[in-house]
């Protein structure tokens, strides 16, 4: 390119100006000689970073917004030069991001507009949408590369365990992050899950976002529980130590906790200052009430299938289990998991018939429910609900059903099992899709007359096989 520009410098006497990125070109001598042969002047350019984020501030729609950012400029600047990725464009796409995300009741406890919450979920909007643009994180937002050895010395210290417990450390990449923004999972407030779903997958779910503020801030701020006292037991004097322990006991035993990540707290701390001989009674007991209380407290997300152990942790207030890591209390969490999946599946046959009711009255609906989109209604796009459903009755509902309702289901079935995500669900249900295709060329072809044989043969058939292939290249 050099050479090709010294023809118009020396040849045909043209003023050139180069505009590029001089970082991204290789340096080396031969470069270096050839720039300096070339090259009258070099100027370097500097972005005005201010006047660029006051700018891009400037573009946002809503101007209850534009005024709340424009008032918390100081700490964007700061925030966006901690992350230390100086991608403006990059920025402006969080920002516009941050504005689809935005609704004033979100904040707004107890009569008024609470300015300290609205600051961190912004920063922490900001901090991980640009680490996640960076790539930083594994597969999903706050999931961390996992250590392929642990050190004999780590292993072996069990205080420095338990304060990376608290601060949700789990590798050498998640202790590199925690300590680049001085924190720890509780000051993300919502859960790794909502935030993968806010930045990852472009789910706004209203209702979800204000339950988990409610839950790990604004609940906390005005009346905190009697398990979250107990968290500060250093500072406590004997009598009062005494006097929340009876409470939390009482609380267990007469299923007087209305929420149910009290109950799971509360017996942590209890568990926790039993390990430590800081009260003398057996928790066990407990144990039994309290995961049979915690069953009937919590509703089943439609979207939230399974807990798995991380997710748990965030879920029950965003902050970390005292007892994390004694043996009672792991086997508590473990039998309390599988109480919420049992809780979950028992409504399955609700959600069968749902499906094949929409089968017939709105194909549309169907197809959102079963597929990876930003709708609030895709219920089951990680879940194989459809092996549950008899293939047969299945079959003869997609071909007995109007053209426009088979035409949508069999586009949610393409999009099911097509569109990349972290699970393959037509591994999952793969039989079941056979066997779906097999009733209906053996059975419901061979009897259908000659409109039902048209319709299978140019719409229904030639649909399924072009899903079999494309999920097979």
């Amino acid at each position: 390119m050099l050479g090709y520009i010294n023809y118009f410098v020396e040849q045909e006497n043209i003023k050139t100006l180069i505009v590029s990125n001089e970082e991204e070109i290789k340096d080396n001598d031969d470069y270096a000689r050839k720039k300096e042969k070339l090259i009258g002047a070099t100027f370097n350019y500097t972005e005005d970073q201010n006047l660029a984020i006051q700018s891009i501030l400037d573009e946002v729609g809503k101007d209850e917004l534009k005024g709340r950012l424009i008032e918390t400029i100081d700490l964007i600047t700061q925030t966006f030069n901690q992350v230390g990725y100086k991608n403006l464009r990059s920025f402006k796409q969080t920002i516009f991001s941050f504005e689809r995300f935005y609704k004033k009741e979100y904040f707004e406890g107890n009569g008024f507009f609470d300015k300290e919450i609205f600051g961190r979920i912004l920063k922490s909007f900001i901090i991980l949408s640009l680490e996640n643009k960076k790539g930083y994180f594994e597969r999903t937002i706050l999931e961390f590369k996992k250590d392929e050895k642990v050190d004999d010395g780590e292993k072996a210290n069990a205080q420095s365990r338990i304060l990376k417990s608290f601060r949700s450390i789990s590798s050498t990449d998640s202790e590199k992050f925690m300590n680049k923004y001085n924190c720890s999972l509780n000051d993300f407030i919502f859960s790794s899950n909502l935030w993968n779903e806010i930045l990852s997958l472009n789910i706004i779910e209203v209702s979800k976002i204000k339950e988990e503020l409610y839950e790990k801030y604004f609940r906390l701020k005005g009346d905190p529980p009697t398990w979250f006292k107990l968290m500060d037991f250093w500072d406590l004097d004997e009598l009062s130590f005494d006097t929340l322990i009876r409470k939390a006991q009482n609380e267990i035993e007469n299923n007087t906790l209305i929420d149910a990540t009290d109950v799971l707290h509360t017996i942590s701390m209890l568990i926790y200052l039993k390990e430590k001989n800081l009260i003398f009674f057996s928790v066990s007991p407990l144990l039994p009430i309290a995961k049979a209380h915690w069953k009937s407290l919590t509703t089943v997300d439609e979207r939230m299938k399974k807990i798995i152990d991380f997710s748990f942790i965030e879920y029950s207030g965003s902050y970390g289990f005292y007892a994390n890591g004694i043996g009672e209390f792991d086997q508590f969490i473990r039998e309390v998991r599988d109480s919420y999946e049992d809780k979950y599946k028992e409504n399955n046959i609700e959600r069968i018939k749902e499906l094949l009711d929409l089968m017939e009255t709105n194909g549309m609906l169907f197809a959102q429910r079963i597929s990876l989109t930003n709708n609030e209604e895709n219920y089951y796009y990680d879940y194989p609900i459809l092996k549950e459903i008899d293939s047969k009755i299945f079959a003869k509902k997609l071909c007995d059903i109007k053209r426009n309702h088979s035409n949508s289901i069999l586009y949610g079935l393409s999009n099911r099992y097509t569109v990349q995500a972290p699970f393959n669900m037509y591994n999952e249900e793969k039989e079941w899709f056979h066997a779906v295709e097999n009733y209906i060329k053996s059975e419901i072809l061979s009897s259908a007359d000659r409109i039902l044989k048209a319709k299978i043969n140019l719409k229904i058939l030639p649909k399924i096989s072009e899903i079999k292939e494309a999920v097979q290249e």
